[in-house]
């Protein structure tokens, strides 16, 4: 069954349970097999799971995304059977859970279908929700923008920091390109990089006369495939509409 859905799903990522093989039906074969195929990992319990599949979330390939969720709490009823809203204990019992996602640096917390019941407990408790939004998965930005000479020409240096607790889930494609469309380049970064809390750099060299304008850095992810999303920069300042950010190069000053 496992290589059946490997072969006929070629682009959609999936994604394979870790659940330790205790009843010896052959987890561990599956696993094998999906994690060398590219699949993702996840897991259905974030408080009651085993250690050892927590110890082996936590320590994955950075490059290799994780998607969590609370399998006894995925409803997320705000009222009881007989009326009454949860008390704090409660909430405070599933935020622990929530967070123990950014323990773990996964990429997604599955919350399933119940839109409504989801909807109605942010309302009445939102920090859980509010902190998983602002940190995790990947958050990619370009930190610094260097330029220095190079091959009597100008090379700009991009710093790519990533403000969230995962790796980049494949290859992050970042692109270098001028406002009139005359020049472009870009190129991957080595998989999962970069990764959670930590820089990357890559560079790239302007054909002579191309300072003194405006560039746009864009990127993309590259997942099974060769399939590619765009990237949206989590950058303090103002992005485009496609996610991409535009700055000045200005004339490189010898020094």
């Amino acid at each position: 069954m496992t290589r059946f859905q490997l072969e006929t799903w070629k682009q959609t990522p999936l994604a394979v349970n870790t659940q330790p093989d205790s009843s010896q039906v052959g987890n561990r074969e599956v696993q094998d097999i999906a994690v060398r195929a590219g699949c993702w990992l996840r897991s259905d319990s974030i408080i009651g799971e085993e250690p050892i599949q927590i110890e082996e979330l936590a320590n994955r390939p950075p490059w290799l995304p994780v998607i969590m969720e609370d399998g006894g709490n995925r409803h997320h009823v705000l009222t009881a059977a007989q009326g009454g809203a949860p008390g704090r204990g409660d909430a405070m019992y599933r935020e622990k859970a929530a967070m123990h996602v950014l323990d773990l640096g996964a990429n997604y917390w599955a919350l399933w279908t119940e839109a409504d019941n989801l909807r109605q407990y942010y309302e009445k408790f939102p920090r859980a929700f509010d902190t998983l939004r602002r940190r995790m998965g990947y958050r990619v930005r370009p930190s610094w923008i260097w330029q220095q000479p190079r091959y009597e020409t100008v090379q700009l240096v991009v710093a790519v920091a990533n403000d969230g607790v995962a790796g980049v889930p494949g290859v992050l494609r970042v692109y270098l390109e001028s406002q009139d469309g005359r020049f472009k380049i870009g190129g991957g970064l080595d998989a999962g990089h970069p990764y959670g809390g930590k820089l990357r750099q890559c560079s790239f060299i302007l054909p002579k006369g191309f300072e003194a304008q405006k560039m746009t850095l864009r990127a993309e992810v590259e997942t099974k495939a060769g399939i590619r999303w765009p990237v949206r920069w989590a950058c303090a300042e103002p992005v485009n509409p496609d996610g991409s950010y535009t700055f000045d190069v200005p004339k490189y000053a010898q020094r």
